[in-house]
C-alpha cells in the first residue's frame, strides 16, 4: 500500500517542476516567436514570452494528481482536472492564436457544470437552478478577476500566493486534505513563478497561468464550503470573498467603470487600481509589495471572522471592505480616462 503523501510535498514539488520548466518554456517562445508585444494597455517596451501559464499549470496539476493518487481520499479529484483542463485550454488557445471572449466564457461556464456535476455548490443554493448561475459567476468572476490583476509584474503570482497560503493555514476540518494539498500546490507555483516574474518580469503568465490561478482559488473557496466547518452561515460565506477581496473589488470595479463609461465589457482599460499607482509614479515593486500587504491583511480579516460572532464578522468585513472600496474609488478607478489623467497630473505637480 502507498504511504500517504503530506500536502507539503505537494507544494514543494509544484515549486520545483514550475521552477524546472521556466528556462525551457523561455527558449520556446523565444524560438517560436510567443511574446507579449508592447501595446497602448502594456508597462512594458519590450515583447516577452507569455507562456509561463503552461509551467504553473504543469508543477500544480502533475504535484496534485501525484497527492491524489498516494492519497485516496473521499473528494472525488476528476472534476477539479477536468474543469482545470478546461479553463487551461481555453486560456492556452487565447495566448497561442487568440481566442473570443464568448468562447472563454463558455470554457469556464462548462468548467462550473462539471463542478456542479461533481457535487460542489455554494451555500444556500445547493440545489436549486439559481444555484447552478450562481456557480457560473462564481466561477467566472474569480477567473477573470485574476486575469484582470495581471497587468503589473508579479501581482498575480504574489496575491494568489498569498491567498494560498490563507487557506493552508486554517484550522484541520475546514477544508479537505484534497483541498489543502491544491492550495500547498498553487503556493508552489507560484513561488516557483515569481522569481521569474518579478519586477521586471523576465515572462509572463498569459491568460493560460491567471485564469487558472483564478479558478483554483475559485474552487479552494468551493471545498470549504462544502467541508460544511463548524462555523456560523454568515462567517463561512464571508472568507473566500474576503481573502480574494483585492482582486475580485477590482474586477467589481472594472466592471462597474464600463457600464458608466458605456464601454465594452471586454476591452480592456489602464484604470485598474496597480495602473493609478504606476501612473503616479509608483514603481512595479512597491505596487507588487504593497499588493501583497493588503492582501496578507484580508487574508488575516477573513481568518479573524471565523472566529467571531455572526454580527461582529458581518460589521469587520462590512468595514474593511469601505475601506479598500473607497481607497480604489478615491485613486480614479470610477473616473473616466481622461478625468484619470488629468487627476493624475494633479497628483503628480
Amino acid at each position: 500500500m502507498t504511504a500517504p503523501l503530506p500536502a507539503l510535498v505537494s507544494g514543494a514539488m509544484a515549486f520545483l517542476l514550475t521552477s524546472i520548466l521556466i528556462p525551457p518554456i523561455r527558449r520556446i517562445c523565444a524560438r517560436w516567436k510567443l511574446y507579449d508585444s508592447p501595446g497602448p494597455l502594456k508597462i512594458h517596451s519590450i515583447p516577452i514570452p507569455r507562456l509561463g501559464g503552461v509551467a504553473i499549470a504543469s508543477g500544480l496539476a502533475i504535484s496534485v494528481f501525484v497527492f491524489s493518487l498516494a492519497n485516496r481520499a473521499a473528494t472525488p479529484s476528476w472534476p477539479f482536472f477536468a474543469a482545470l483542463c478546461l479553463i487551461w485550454a481555453a486560456g492556452l488557445t487565447d495566448d497561442l492564436r487568440g481566442l473570443s471572449p464568448a468562447a472563454r466564457i463558455a470554457a469556464q461556464i462548462i468548467a462550473a457544470l462539471v463542478l456542479w456535476r461533481g457535487g460542489w455548490r455554494l451555500p444556500t443554493l445547493e440545489q436549486s437552478t439559481l444555484g447552478v448561475l450562481a456557480l457560473c459567476l462564481f466561477i467566472l468572476f474569480f477567473a477573470n478577476a485574476l486575469n484582470f490583476l495581471d497587468g503589473s509584474d508579479g501581482l498575480a503570482a504574489g496575491v494568489a500566493g498569498v491567498i494560498a497560503l490563507t487557506y493552508i493555514a486554517l484550522s484541520p476540518g475546514m477544508e479537505s486534505a484534497f483541498a489543502r494539498a491544491i492550495a500547498w500546490s498553487l503556493l508552489g507555483s507560484c513561488v516557483g513563478f515569481l522569481p521569474f516574474n518579478f519586477p521586471r518580469a523576465k515572462i509572463y503568465m498569459g491568460d493560460s497561468g491567471s485564469t487558472l490561478l483564478g479558478f483554483t482559488i475559485a474552487f479552494l473557496g468551493l471545498d470549504f464550503f462544502r467541508a460544511k466547518s463548524p462555523v456560523p452561515a454568515i462567517t463561512t460565506i464571508f472568507f473566500p470573498l474576503l481573502v480574494a477581496a483585492l482582486p475580485l473589488l477590482d474586477a467589481a470595479l472594472a466592471v462597474l467603470r464600463r457600464l458608466l463609461n458605456r464601454g465594452s465589457m471586454t476591452k480592456g482599460d489602464r484604470r485598474h487600481y496597480y495602473d493609478l499607482l504606476l501612473a503616479r509614479g509608483w514603481p512595479p515593486r512597491t505596487v507588487l509589495f504593497v499588493s501583497l500587504g493588503i492582501s496578507s491583511a484580508f487574508g488575516v480579516i477573513a481568518t479573524v471572522c471565523l472566529r467571531c460572532s455572526p454580527a461582529q464578522a458581518t460589521l469587520l468585513a462590512v468595514i474593511s471592505l469601505i475601506a479598500l472600496f473607497v481607497w480604489i474609488v478615491r485613486l480614479g478607478s470610477l473616473q473616466t480616462a481622461e478625468r484619470s489623467s488629468q487627476h493624475v497630473e494633479e497628483v503628480q505637480s
